[in-house]
């Protein structure tokens, strides 16, 4: 069951984080690539062998390794049709129906309250400024397996409308749920050009990359995956943007004697059942919460569907660290800089101004991570590994460009270019400082 450390012990075990793309592969993934390709290779080998394939055979490299790796032939069709979604969205229950457009709307309305828009000012002389612009195709990987992840379509694909993207393209690994391409139709109403392909993996990604004859080329690509996934995001950074370098789910909880045990029990379960590398993680100054916490935990456990990977994760990947103040479990918090990051206190608005790095925080026990997942508002893709030091949750930002205007009058130019042309010659480039000196 989930084990008690000491913040000692903590920063030996837990608190300590590999980077995603240095993940070991389980030994089953190494056996079929060796079945696959007839000689052990690393994730990375693999990874640029099928992007070279996908780029040099397009379309015929994508049926050929979805035959491969998800034993299914998409030669008659790689795109969804918009029919097939109609139908998807025709099957389902009225009342999910209605919940899923419940959602889509509470999360455009959030990001509708980003401020995005272009400016100018005079004050420096003629029109200085900043010209906003959406990205015009944007790629959107929606993860397949045992859980079909509407929500994550939600929650990256509402804020590319927000911002104006032009098209969007959505990629899933086949079979696609049809919950997930009834998703898929609810958001298409929204004025913008949507194709969805039931491609996945690698596979996937290379040709949102470089394009295919079925597949348009993307300028970014956004959205989660396991580590073939994330190590084939990275490959093709730069030929197109991409969100970042996700990892892992993690949770982090704060709390005090004063927070309900089962109700953070349950929060820590919510995020361990994600994956078996899931990080869920409760820091606490109380032994005797510790100790209920993890009763809690054993009790809740044995009713999850999930509950073989959510065991796995509290055992291996998680854990309750008590600390004697919570001045230290904010410095351990800052450090760390969780994904999802709790606060169940007697004092929360006291803690929150300390708080400097986080992708995102839920104050008292009825804001729970849960919330943050489906329908608070806020994208649910947040930097992960660390990265909340730098990085920040999906947002509007993420799909538009800033360019700049530059547009100077001559009075401004006459007096400006003196300093342009005496900078250039210092710094050796003779070109700069004649060009700036024929404006004077």
């Amino acid at each position: 069951m989930i084990p008690i450390y000491s913040l000692e012990e903590a920063e030996k075990s837990i608190l300590i984080r590999n980077s995603i793309v240095n993940t070991p592969v389980s030994p089953q993934i190494n056996n079929q690539i060796i079945k696959i390709f007839g000689k052990p290779l690393t994730p990375q080998e693999v990874v640029k062998r099928i992007i070279n394939e996908v780029i040099k055979k397009g379309d015929l490299a994508l049926i050929e390794w979805t035959k491969k790796l998800d034993n299914i032939d998409i030669s008659n069709s790689i795109e969804i049709k918009v029919d097939q979604m109609e139908t998807a969205l025709e099957s389902i229950d009225v009342k999910i129906k209605e919940v899923l457009i419940k959602t889509i709307d509470r999360i455009l309305a959030f990001h509708r309250k980003q401020p995005i828009s272009s400016w100018t000012t005079n004050e420096l002389g003629g029109s200085l400024g900043q010209i906003i612009t959406p990205i015009q195709r944007v790629g959107f990987y929606i993860p397949g397996g045992s859980a079909p992840l509407l929500s994550t379509i939600i929650h990256s694909v509402c804020p590319a409308i927000i911002a104006g993207v032009e098209e969007i393209v959505i990629v899933s690994p086949p079979p696609i749920s049809p919950i997930i391409l009834a998703t898929c139709n609810l958001i298409r109403d929204f004025n913008v050009k949507f194709r969805v392909f039931r491609i996945g993996g690698i596979q996937a990604i290379a040709a949102l990359a470089f394009g295919t004859e079925a597949v348009p080329k993307v300028n970014k690509i956004v959205g989660p995956g396991n580590i073939f996934v994330t190590l084939a995001k990275r490959e093709v950074f730069g030929s197109v943007g991409i969100d970042g370098i996700t990892g892992p789910t993690e949770a982090v909880i704060l709390a005090d004697e004063s927070a309900n045990p089962e109700l953070i029990a349950s929060d820590l379960l919510a995020q361990a059942e994600h994956d078996f590398l899931s990080i869920p993680i409760l820091l606490t100054t109380s032994p005797d919460l510790a100790d209920k916490v993890k009763n809690s935990i054993g009790e809740q456990i044995t009713k999850l569907t999930r509950a073989e990977i959510a065991q796995y994760a509290i055992e291996n990947n998680g854990g309750i660290i008590l600390v004697s103040t919570i001045k230290e479990a904010i410095s351990v918090i800052n450090d760390f800089a969780p994904e999802h990051l709790s606060i169940i206190t007697k004092d929360t608005q006291e803690i929150l101004p300390q708080i400097k790095n986080a992708g995102g925080v839920f104050l008292g026990d009825s804001s729970c991570e849960v919330m943050g997942d489906y329908v608070a508002g806020p994208s649910h893709i947040m930097p992960t590994g660390g990265t909340a030091k730098f990085s920040s949750p999906l947002s509007v930002l993420d799909f538009i460009k800033i360019t700049s205007l530059i547009s100077l009058d001559s009075k401004t130019v006459k007096s400006i270019a003196p300093l342009a042309e005496l900078l250039a010659r210092n710094e050796k480039l003779t070109a700069h400082s004649e060009a700036a000196r024929r404006r004077i």
